[in-house]
């Protein structure tokens, strides 16, 4: 059996228990099993050894008791009860297991004993099992879930590796809250049988991932990963948060997952040669995830700015070249055309501020025609008019009539995007919009159609310029930036 479906029973069972499953609330065997009977579609089984009933389910004293077959079990005991599990699972042939306790490896040396028994019962049985110290594992399409405490996720193209559960958490609420769905994800605590590296080669053939996120501490198998990295990024992206770069980070990788973190530098420079798009924050994952699905994959670092204000065309411009990237010049031919449609006081460089000018659409099309720029950046643009309560006090003789009137210029500015989608596909430039500290840009249809097309603001010029940046490092790793 190779990998891909020893792994497929982890993803796709047709059956489940849970070994420690519990009528506590507070207790995680609790809330796998609520989850597991919640999405339905398998059978599903409840082991306990002092309760007859657990949330409904007749209870089992042993794994063995269970008169079907088991595929997949989900393990929550106390760490010293973990091999007696596990041997329960080889008896019973179960083809995977979910090992969710902890109290292992990350505490010292009787957990690292424990844990290498754990292991190699597990294989004196064929059994690959995620974990121990993990928070479980989805799957979309089939709708598996042993991990609880995540938002109501949608599917979606993005695959989720993380080597640790509260930054998971992190990472699909804030990529759920715009609008992100999900294909698999997978907590894999110590990885004390598959590592991430086996995680990645799975998610890498997975016809129902188009983007693969991932936090690291630490790699046991860098070489394989470096080696699977330069494949599947040819296909499709690998966005890494690689933590431990400090020795003291490194310190901590240990104590948590019993990772070894290894050297920084060799990770830069290994993640640069496999085409790995490194970030450095958790919004960063979002964000790279956004402008990846979003956005076409630009031909070069030249950009043109549009800006209702003159410091956040100073802020994106400084934020653009300290990211390598250049703001040439506009052309003679753009130069005419914001002529045409500008007041005397437009900046008539590149950044294009409009000297106090309303915000218009207009001004942005000659940008993204523009042979000089292979991006554009939109600095306040999407969602003015839902800004207009937030600016001007309104008295309640003209509510109706103000919210008629933004109603309309919602509907104008929908139009005016779509415009820019087509002109965006067309001359197969990204056009960047980021609006800085507004909250009422945030809502509505137009933020809902935003939304849908992976369109969304960035919050801020530094966040676009970061995301545009490792967008044209990714572009020229494919040889389509020059």
């Amino acid at each position: 059996m190779n990998l891909r479906q020893q792994l497929d029973f982890l993803f796709n069972p047709g059956s489940v228990a849970v070994i420690g499953a519990s009528n506590n609330m507070e207790k995680w065997g609790f809330n796998i099993l609520t989850i597991l009977l919640l999405k339905g579609g398998r059978r599903v089984y409840a082991v306990n050894r002092n309760e007859a009933k657990i949330q409904g389910l007749d209870a089992y004293k042993n794994l063995t008791d269970i008169p079907e077959p088991v595929e997949l079990a989900v393990i929550t005991v106390p760490f010293r009860d973990i091999p007696a599990a596990m041997k329960d699972c080889v008896i019973k042939g179960v083809k995977a297991a979910v090992v969710v306790s902890g109290g292992l490896a990350e505490t010292g040396d009787e957990g690292a004993e424990v844990e290498k028994e754990v292991v190699k019962i597990a294989r004196s049985g064929g059994i690959r099992f995620i974990g121990p110290n993990c928070m479980g594992n989805f799957d979309t399409s089939t709708n598996l879930f042993t991990v609880p405490y995540l938002p109501q996720v949608k599917k979606g193209p993005l695959a989720v590796i993380t080597q640790s559960g509260n930054v998971s958490q992190t990472i699909i609420y804030q990529a759920s809250g715009a609008g992100l769905g999900f294909s698999k994800y997978i907590s894999s605590g110590n990885e004390a049988d598959l590592h991430f590296e086996d995680y990645l080669e799975y998610v890498g053939q997975d016809k129902e991932t188009q983007i693969i996120l991932g936090y690291v501490e630490g790699l046991r198998e860098g070489r394989r990963f470096f080696k699977l990295a330069r494949e599947i990024t040819k296909r499709k992206p690998v966005v890494i948060l690689k933590a431990g770069r400090t020795e003291a980070g490194a310190i901590a990788a240990r104590s948590h997952t019993a990772s070894l973190a290894g050297s920084d530098v060799v990770s830069e420079s290994a993640f640069k040669q496999a085409g790995v798009i490194r970030v450095d924050e958790i919004e960063e994952l979002v964000d790279m995830a956004l402008i990846l699905l979003g956005q076409p994959k630009p031909r070069g670092r030249r950009v043109g700015v549009y800006s209702t204000g003159g410091g956040a065309a100073v802020i994106t411009a400084d934020a653009l070249m300290g990211q390598g990237l250049r703001l040439p010049a506009l052309s003679p031919g753009t130069m005419s055309k914001l002529n045409s449609l500008m007041s005397g006081r437009w900046s008539r460089v590149n950044p294009v501020e409009t000297g106090g000018d309303f915000f218009d659409y207009n001004c942005v099309w000659p940008l993204i025609e523009d042979d000089n720029f292979d991006a554009t950046v939109v600095i306040g643009g999407g969602g003015a008019s839902m800004n207009y309560a937030v600016w001007v006090p309104i008295s309640s003789d003209f509510k109706e009539a103000v919210e008629q009137w933004m109603d309309a210029q919602e509907g104008n500015e929908s139009r005016e995007m779509d415009k820019l989608m087509e002109l965006r596909d067309r001359y197969r430039k990204p056009v960047i919009l980021a609006n800085m500290g507004i909250p009422n840009a945030r809502k509505g249809k137009l933020y809902k159609k935003l939304e849908e097309t992976h369109l969304l603001h960035f919050p801020t010029p530094e966040r676009a310029a970061k995301a545009l940046a490792r967008l044209v490092e990714y572009s020229e790793y494919l040889g389509i930036a020059k």
